[in-house]
């Protein structure tokens, strides 16, 4: 079961099945992940935690060393529930030219360059954390995803003459430059997908590919115990209308299949994966999965609220440590099986014939 890719059709197949005599288990994985440690001139120290400083103050995830270590243990999730594939869209074995927009500390990047030594390989975000040595097919820039990306664009400038009057033109064009554009867990990031999908789709080489992948901020079970997590349904309806307010609402994965079909992407498909929150499954597959989880949802649930909850909604700390106190005790009730979704979806430019 765990071994497959699940189709998002209705549901996601059998439910998970609950270890007869699960207990909480107090181990967590830790990262060991080596940033690069840059003067962070654009970075301010918020409660306790370094941020990224934008004009429109929209970005609310920080930036620091512990919430490096938490997006490396999701990425380590994710590679349980790939078995190690970097990607779900059939590429092909010789693509040249990747982007990898919001890479992070660059782990993904790092790891397909490796994976795939004749392409190029370019990870961009708006934050200089990389890792400081990559392979020589790997490279990292500082930009933001959603404003015009510079790559392959070209400006030509003609004048005609008049009698009366020279009339200049300038012509912009921006010709297909990628193979595959990938990104993940960038809800919380963005304004406007559907302009970030049709400028995907603009980069993209004919038969190209763009992939997203995000663990939804949401939970569910599938013998209806997820009612039992009273405060984490306070916590989440709070959550999603802070980032509203923000103009970068979480919670959108289920939107993106419709929006790259409007982008003119072709064959969009949607996979669907679950991940426990905690080791309740039988079978160690999906039992060490949830330990993993279990270790990042600790973490994750403060990333996402510290920001939101105090800018936005006006908490006080202590207000907001008392919710999410109660928040990590919902999550860890042995007697609620919960799951997360992660949510994949790929779609192809077309081909030219």
């Amino acid at each position: 079961m765990a071994q497959q890719f699940v189709p998002n059709s209705g549901m996601m197949g059998p439910p998970i099945e609950m270890e007869d005599d699960y207990e909480t288990d107090p181990d967590e994985p830790s990262s060991n992940q080596t940033s690069l440690a840059s003067a962070m001139v654009n970075s301010r120290y918020e409660n306790g935690r370094r941020y990224h400083v934008l004009e429109d103050e929209g970005y609310f995830l920080p930036n620091d060393k512990k919430e490096q270590n938490r997006m490396e243990l999701l990425h380590t999730i994710y590679n349980r529930i790939l078995h190690g594939r970097p990607h779900c869209a059939p590429l092909k074995p010789d693509i040249k030219h990747v982007l990898d927009l919001g890479t992070g500390a660059g782990t993904w990047a790092i790891e397909f360059a490796d994976q795939y030594p004749n392409a190029q390989v370019i990870g961009i975000d708006i934050t200089p954390i990389q890792r400081r040595f990559t392979p020589p097919n790997c490279t990292f820039e500082i930009h933001d995803m959603e404003a015009d990306w510079p790559y392959g664009t070209t400006t030509t400038t003609s004048t005609t003459c008049t009698p009366s009057s020279t009339i200049t033109t300038v012509t912009t064009c921006t010709p297909a430059t990628f193979d595959f554009i990938r990104t993940r867990e960038i809800p919380g990031a963005v304004h406007d997908y559907q302009k970030l999908f049709t400028q995907a789709y603009n980069h993209l080489k004919p038969g190209g590919y763009l992939e997203m992948q995000s663990m939804e901020a949401n939970y569910f079970s599938d013998d209806g115990t997820h009612e039992r997590a009273v405060s984490a349904v306070q916590w989440r309806r709070l959550l999603v209308e802070a980032s509203r307010m923000v103009g970068k609402e979480l919670g959108v994965e289920v939107g993106w299949k419709e929006a790259m079909e409007r982008a003119g992407f072709r064959g969009v498909k949607e996979i669907v994966y679950k991940v426990p929150f905690s080791p309740w499954p039988k079978g160690p597959h999906w039992e060490e999965l949830g330990r993993y989880q279990a270790a990042h949802i600790q973490e994750m649930v403060q990333a996402y609220s510290l920001a939101l909850f105090t800018r936005v909604l006006g908490w006080s700390t202590k207000e907001l440590d008392i919710l999410l106190t109660a928040v990590g005790n919902d999550f860890r009730d042995p007697q609620s099986h919960l799951y997360a979704k992660i949510r994949v979806v790929y779609g192809q430019k077309e081909e030219v014939v």
